[in-house]
């Protein structure tokens, strides 16, 4: 039976260390996935062709402001969700710890929740169509 299970490879979560800080390879991910995000973002708003008579859901210089709501509720979201759902006793005795994002713990579908409720409230602030903009 061993010999037909996958070893696990050991991956340090720190990718590198600047001074007291360590990077970790999830936090390269969320600003990988955030940047090519907003370029993705820029590019398609800024084809007036993809969008016929009616324009784009919102100008260029939004998608600036799309991105940071998208992160801030991504951020807020998985915080909220690794906090309420998997370590919801630890949290309730200690909760000054909710807010030290910096010694991890974050979940996906909290992450992935809160971006959508934020990308909700950036349309609907903006005038956009929700759906437009989900789908971009």
């Amino acid at each position: 039976m061993l010999a037909l299970t996958l070893p696990y490879p050991g991956i340090d979560p720190v990718a590198f260390s600047v001074g007291p800080f360590d990077v970790r390879w999830y936090g390269l991910a969320y600003a990988a996935g955030l940047i090519i995000g907003w370029l993705t973002v820029r590019a398609l708003v800024s084809t007036p062709r993809l969008w016929g008579p009616g324009g784009p859901p919102f100008p260029v210089d939004r998608a600036d402001d799309l991105v940071f709501w998208v992160f801030l509720g991504g951020v807020i979201g998985g915080r909220l969700g690794q906090v309420l759902l998997y370590e919801a006793g630890y949290f309730a005795a200690h909760p000054l710890e909710i807010l030290q994002v910096w010694k991890g713990g974050m979940s996906f579908h909290g992450g992935f929740i809160g971006a959508m409720i934020a990308l909700a409230l950036f349309s609907r602030k903006h005038g956009g169509d929700i759906r437009t903009s989900m789908d971009l």
